[in-house]
């Protein structure tokens, strides 16, 4: 209920700017934006489902999804600066997926951001669902509901904000503050020669009483012609109120020094993050961390090397990573930092044929510290990327990923390796 009120408020701000567009007059000519894109993916899997003996074959399937951007600017020199912004995604379960053709896709509409922007002096407040990236490896593509203060001055930038991770309540105890809230701090600095330095703090105060999980619920409905399929509502939170909730306040944070390369002879991006135990629902407070160099041989070809490392339970955002190890697409097998403590190395090659046509190969080789028979001791992936702009608003992707992942003895498991690729066509308009 609670997503279909946020997508039903998203749906009547953006249908109130559309309509106050239409009907006056713009006294300034500032734009009304009506934008968004479209995208649909045919991915196809070999050996991703597994049992203790063998792996399980190819298997392929369609995917899509549709996003309309709704962007408002309020008029008049009192509203300067003053704006509204929404993102609603049609046939999708939310804004890191898209929905595959499985017969329930025309029923999914799910909101990605929805807030407002307004100056209040040197700050710049915002308010609603943001999207406030920081980094791939710590939080990326990451929609909390928060109220934010930006502020700069010269080449400082901070930024405070607070946060609703979980709004509960029990019907036994309505009064007290049963919320999970977080707080924290983003602050960066622009050094000298296109060099920044930023950090990330944040403490999750976690009020909650009783646990939560989420189910799949779903109810028998029909078609136009008449047939019969089931209309499935996916995550629903559920409170369980026999099971006392593990509390997981804590602190976590991050800090990175990157420069631009653009203006660099090389580039270069170094990082580390923590996430305490109980942020992680782990027994140890995790810790990640990894340096990347690259460096432009010409205006077509870039090399780039990078090392890292995660450690007792963090995981990096689902953005961070390749084809097959991390990524945001559904070719990913995992993660980087699932399967164990890791460490890894990667070469990157990026060649610029044509102002068309750019081509990405990865090599990977991702060591686990693990012991236990029958879990990951090493994987090796070798993958490509090809991406071709049809226009300037239409382009074209192809991704292709090989993972050979070796298992420690003693369990029987399969070791065949992984095989996927992705054929994706994206429109902006």
């Amino acid at each position: 209920m609670k997503k279909v009120l946020v997508a039903g408020t998203a749906l009547m701000l953006a249908g109130s700017f559309v309509v106050q567009a239409q009907a006056e007059v713009n006294p300034k000519d500032e734009p009304r934006i009506l934008s968004g894109d479209a995208r649909v993916s045919y991915i196809g899997k070999q050996d991703y489902l597994r049992n203790a003996n063998s792996a399980n074959g190819y298997d392929d399937y369609f995917e899509s999804r549709v996003g309309v951007n709704f962007d408002s600017t309020a008029w008049g020199k009192a509203t300067q600066g003053v704006s509204a912004k929404a993102r609603l995604y049609f046939d999708g379960y939310g804004f890191e997926d898209d929905a595959p053709w499985n017969g329930q896709e025309s029923t999914q509409v799910s909101v990605d951001y929805a807030y407002l922007t307004a100056p209040l002096g040197d700050w710049t407040i915002k308010a609603g669902r943001v999207n406030p990236n920081y980094s791939q490896f710590f939080s990326w593509n990451i929609r909390p509901t928060r109220l934010i203060a930006n502020y700069k001055q010269g080449n400082v930038d901070i930024t405070p904000f607070v946060g609703v991770r979980a709004e509960a309540s029990t019907e036994d105890d309505v009064w007290n503050d049963n919320d999970y809230m977080e707080y924290g701090l983003v602050a960066g600095v622009k050094l000298q020669n296109a060099w920044n330095l930023k950090g990330y703090v944040r403490y999750d105060d976690d009020k909650r009483e009783w646990d939560q999980t989420t189910k799949d619920l779903g109810m028998l409905a029909q078609d136009a012609d008449g047939n019969s399929y089931v209309l499935v509502a996916p995550k629903v939170p559920i409170y369980d109120t026999f099971t006392p909730h593990n509390d997981r306040s804590g602190v976590i944070a991050d800090v990175f020094l990157n420069n631009d390369d653009a203006r660099c002879d090389f580039g270069f991006h170094a990082e580390l993050a923590y996430k305490s135990a109980d942020v992680q629902g782990t027994e140890d407070d995790g810790l990640g961390g990894y340096v990347q160099l690259s460096k432009k041989m010409s205006d077509q070809f870039t090399p780039i090397v990078l090392a890292g490392m995660t450690k007792d339970g963090y995981v990096a955002d689902n953005d961070f990573g390749f084809v097959m190890v991390g990524g945001e697409t559904s070719t990913q097998v995992l993660k980087v930092g699932e399967g164990g403590d890791l460490l890894f190395g990667a070469l990157v090659a990026k060649y610029v044929v044509s102002d068309s046509l750019t081509l990405t190969g990865n090599l990977l080789y991702a060591d686990f510290d693990n012991d236990a028979a029958g879990t990951l001791d090493s994987a090796i992936e070798v993958s490509g990327i090809a991406a071709y702009a049809l226009n300037d608003s239409a382009s074209l992707t192809y991704k292709a990923g090989y993972l050979t992942p070796s298992i420690t003895s003693g369990s029987g498991v399969d070791e065949d390796a992984y095989f996927a690729h992705l054929v994706r066509l994206n429109i902006a308009f």
